[in-house]
């Protein structure tokens, strides 16, 4: 069994305060096991705990799909996402979730939404707060791809402190495998992602925060944790990049990295608590 198509209701809105249906989630192990083998990531690191991962992807779907059913014309990508973990959550568990719009962000190549989803058990414990930030790209402001590109901030994977703690190799087989189900084509479709500027599709969000949080657990799983993860730069479906980590004077990972082949770093997760 996979995870269920996204909920959106009848009036599907792109505006602040539009909130979701409730919904009750289950992760379960088919679906868990399956969507970690395109990451290379073992079945034994979470056991029989819900990789947070996964619980953290359904807003991503929702608001996809809003925006889709809104302004199918517009792009998706996504750019921030913030997970807060209380208390783990248990495969094959219902967990409900419920979540809204928090605001829509005009910016010059289109709109970011932000939205805040909430995760509790049966019992009604908080296991977890999910903060996505996602960018409504508006082809018609695409900028020119025969102008020079500035540099963009987050260049370079020298910075002392650092060590690589995985390696990942991005393949279109992954890609789709992990994807597949969705309806953003810059995923999965080479034109389609051209249209928007890239040299092919790019490997979801998701599957990167899959990375971060596996390598966020290099030193034992954590029962709660604080992350904001920001993706500086696409990750081509054939990209390689390596997971590197620096700690904090405690010892503990208190920053994490994507960084791809050329040095550039990909995707950036800063650790406020982890225990």
């Amino acid at each position: 069994m996979s995870q269920p198509a996204a909920d959106i209701g009848p009036n599907p809105q792109v505006r602040a305060g539009h909130e979701f249906p409730e919904y009750r989630l289950v992760i379960d192990s088919e679906y868990q096991h399956r969507l970690h083998g395109f990451c290379d990531i073992p079945r034994s690191l979470y056991g029989d705990r819900a990789d947070p991962t996964f619980l953290a992807r359904y807003p991503i779907k929702v608001i996809g799909s809003t925006m889709f059913a809104c302004h199918p014309e517009r792009g998706y990508v996504h750019m921030v996402h913030r997970i807060r973990q209380h208390k783990p959550a248990k495969l094959d568990t219902p967990v409900t979730v419920r979540g809204r719009f928090t605001e829509i962000e005009p910016v010059p190549r289109g709109w970011i939404m932000h939205a805040s989803f909430d995760y509790f058990a049966e019992d009604g414990t908080h296991l977890m707060t999910v903060e996505p930030q996602a960018l409504m790209a508006d082809p018609t402001r695409m900028p020119d791809k025969s102008a020079k590109k500035p540099e963009r901030s987050g260049g370079g994977a020298g910075e002392e402190g650092f060590e690589v703690l995985k390696h990942k190799q991005c393949t279109p087989e992954k890609v789709l495998g992990y994807c597949g189900d969705t309806n953003n084509k810059i995923h999965t479709d080479p034109e389609y992602a051209k249209g928007f500027g890239f040299r092919a599709p790019i490997t979801a969000g998701n599957q990167i925060v899959n990375y971060q949080l596996e390598a966020l657990a290099t030193d034992g799983l954590p029962d709660s944790f604080d992350v904001s993860i920001r993706f500086l730069r696409p990750v081509f479906w054939d990209d390689a990049i390596d997971m590197m980590g620096r700690r904090g004077s405690d010892g503990r990972l208190s920053a994490l990295r994507a960084v791809k082949e050329d040095g550039k770093i990909a995707s950036t997760c800063e650790v406020f608590a982890v225990a």
